[in-house]
Order: C-alpha cells, then structure tokens, then sequence
C-alpha cells in the first residue's frame, strides 16, 4: 500500500490525507521488515516516547509509565489550597502529554498562579516537582517556599553511613577549593553540564596524596583514580543540604502531612468525577475536560461546606495505627 501511495499518481492526494500520514508514522515507528518478514521493533528500538505517535486515533497521546504503571494518554496536575479554616479548592489544574517530567511543571504552575494572584506562602509538593534549582528559584522569583522531598544522597558512603561522604568535606567557594576530612586541599575545580543539563563543578584531588591516604578505603572504591566531588553552585548546593536536613525532622514531617490531602483529591476527581477517562481526542480537549472536573468538584465541595458537611480525614492503615501512641 505504502508503494502503490508513493508511485501512483492517481492516488497521490490519499498519501496526503491526515489520517493516512498519522497511520504510516505509527506503522513506520512500531514495525519494520526483516528479510521480507513485518516485525515488531523491541522498545529499545523504538523512538522516545515523547516524540513517538503511539495511537492513529489520538496521535497527541503518548505512552508513559511509572513504576508499575503504564498508560497512553495524558498527565494532569492538580493544585489545591490545604488551609484548615477554608474549603479544599483546586486553584489551577495543568494537562501534558504523559511522558513529560513532573520537574518541568513546577515553574509553569508558579506562573500561572502567580497571574490569578493565587501565589501560595508555601507549596506542598510531591517529590517530582523539587530539586535545588525549584527550590532556590521558587524563593527568588515568587517569594514561595517549596516544601517537598529532595533527593537522598545516592554514594555508597551516605547509603551505608560509613566513610566520607560530600558533607563530611569543606568547601570554600570564594577560593574554588574542597578540603577532605584529613586536611588534603583539593588540586581542580571544573565547571561542568550534568546529563539534565544544569551546571555543576567537578572537583578533583591529588592522586599521590589520595593514593597514600590511610583512609583512602573510606573515601574512595577506585583503585586507582583519586576522589571527586560533583557540587551544585552555591546557592542550590546549600538549599538542598538544607532541605535534606530539615526533612528528617519530626517538625518538617508534621507540615509536609498536609500533602497527603491531594492524593484525597485525586481519588475523588477519578472515582466521583471520571478524571481519567479521556472523553475528547487532543491535548487541548483533554485539558478543557481537566478544568471542568475541577470545577465540578470545587462546586461539591463547596455544597459540603456550606451545608457543614465535615470532611473526612487522611485514612491510617490499621498496621499504622498500632505504631501510634496510645493517649493516656
């Protein structure tokens, strides 16, 4: 068919047809031939999901998957007041296509509540939308305090709690220069772009003076090649030693409870509101349904607190509720 659309000239205008082109994108994307024989590619094959047209039905859905979780469709992002004294209210909702990165979103939302003037003093947030560029930006530009898991330093030495790890050295940003635990002074200092393409510096020490050290078996798994640490810029390398601090606390896991509500919110927008279930085809369809759910529920809940209707509380498992203390 593919042949016939490309050689003949009497049905040339088919090959032009919307719907045809969507369906060879499909094809062309998910099969090819191997010696005459039509093959399904693997999924390393395939191209990325973002740019990948996964349905001739709805050529803006896109596959995705998340932990367990796989799906072609759509990404909604809900945001919702959590003040004790007020109604829930959902204050702005986001549609992406599916594979786009819950981190990207975080400045869309800032922006689009700060033009309803529904900036919030503290934004609970789950951890995909934090890191130490959300979280120092966030402060500067809006005035918001990003309240929200970072995360955990993945180097065998803070997994394990054992050896040296980046806190256990100094660094002096002015002069551009680390310290390890036993006074060895770091030999380069190198600006560099990570993979997500923020920058960071890569710091390098002696070779001799760490191939000698009695602790190099605390420092370092390398049998040969000396320490390195690969540091944020100042500003964000101190904003999420912070946070990775402050959310070991009891105080900071009481006030971060509060987000549990909008895993409530979600369950009632899909089991009383349909939230996803796709009724329209396209991105733009998809979001305007988003925002009507959002306001179908806003009209519930408003109808629960004017007729005192009092809302239930976050669930305890019944294994969580025999770790809580017994009141006397």
């Amino acid at each position: 068919m593919q042949r016939s659309l490309y050689s003949s000239e009497t049905h040339q205008w088919l090959w032009q047809t919307p719907s045809v082109r969507i369906l060879w994108r499909v094809w062309i994307q998910h099969f090819y031939y191997l010696e005459g024989k039509l093959t399904l590619r693997n999924t390393k094959d395939l191209p990325p999901a973002s740019i990948r047209c996964d349905s001739p039905y709805d050529p803006e859905a896109h596959f995705s998957q998340k932990r367990s979780t796989e799906w072609l469709g759509y990404k909604v992002h809900l945001t919702e007041t959590c003040d004790d004294d007020m109604p829930r209210l959902i204050t702005h909702i986001e549609t992406t296509i599916a594979p786009k990165s819950d981190m990207d979103m975080t400045e869309p939302v800032h922006v689009a509540l700060a033009a309803k003037d529904c900036l919030p003093d503290t934004h609970l947030v789950d951890a995909g939308y934090v890191d130490a560029e959300q979280l120092v930006e966030s402060q500067e530009k809006y005035e918001i305090t990003l309240l929200g898991p970072v995360r955990p330093n993945v180097n065998w030495q803070t997994i394990q709690n054992t050896g040296y790890a980046h806190e256990n050295f100094q660094i002096d940003w002015k002069a551009k220069t680390a310290t390890c635990p036993n006074g060895i002074l770091s030999s380069s200092w190198n600006p560099m772009i990570n993979a997500s393409g923020n920058q960071t510096f890569l710091i390098r020490f002696p070779g001799p003076a760490c191939r000698d050290c009695k602790d190099r078996s605390l420092c370092t798994r390398r049998k040969t090649a000396p320490r390195t640490l690969t540091l944020y810029p100042q500003k964000y390398h101190e904003a999420l030693r912070l946070v990775r601090q402050e959310q070991t606390t009891q105080e900071w896991q009481q006030q971060y409870a509060k987000r549990a509500g909008i895993e409530g919110t979600i369950s009632q927008a899909v089991r009383s509101f349909g939230l996803r279930e796709c009724r329209y085809i396209g991105l733009a369809k998809t979001h305007l349904q988003h925002v009507l759910t959002a306001a179908a529920l806003n009209l519930a809940r408003l109808d629960d607190w004017f007729t005192d209707q009092k809302r239930a509380e976050t669930r305890v498992s019944r294994f969580a509720a025999l770790q809580q203390p017994v009141p006397v």
